[in-house]
């Protein structure tokens, strides 16, 4: 799981204030502990691990960019994807290039869908939408 995935994640617990208080209130945790906590709960129950992306790659004419962003620069004329979409399959090809074995991307995002064919070509991975008549 990328960096953008944990936070893409943190961002929609955050937005369930009410399940929040209550699971604080039932752990006996810290409020701003719970998404950390929740999170990492998730992590375990789905067998799921965090990996890091390092370094920087230099892009021509503009200098270093943290390598996610350096390829999404790269692939953007191969997807036709929004920023976040776009980033999710760099963050991929990133991780895949520092030796991670990544084979499927779960969402609930159908704007993958039409790129089903072209993510799958280029980055040679599964895309598996939940919810849909594809899974």
């Amino acid at each position: 799981m990328s960096e953008l995935v944990l936070t893409e994640l943190a961002s929609i617990l955050s937005r369930r204030g009410e399940m929040l208080l209550e699971l604080s209130r039932k752990l006996k945790v810290k409020e701003e502990l719970i998404v950390p906590i929740v999170i990492l709960y998730i992590l375990r129950k789905f067998k799921l691990s965090y990996r890091r992306v390092d370094g920087y790659r230099r892009i021509f004419m503009i200098g270093n960019l943290y390598p996610p962003f350096a390829t999404a620069m790269d692939i953007s004329s191969k997807f036709k994807l929004k920023i976040l979409d776009l980033l999710h399959l760099a963050y991929i090809k990133t991780l895949m290039e520092q030796g991670e074995e990544i084979n499927e991307l779960i969402t609930v995002d159908y704007d993958f869908e039409r790129e089903r064919e072209t993510i799958k070509r280029e980055l040679n991975i599964d895309v598996k939408i939940l919810g849909s008549s594809f899974e």
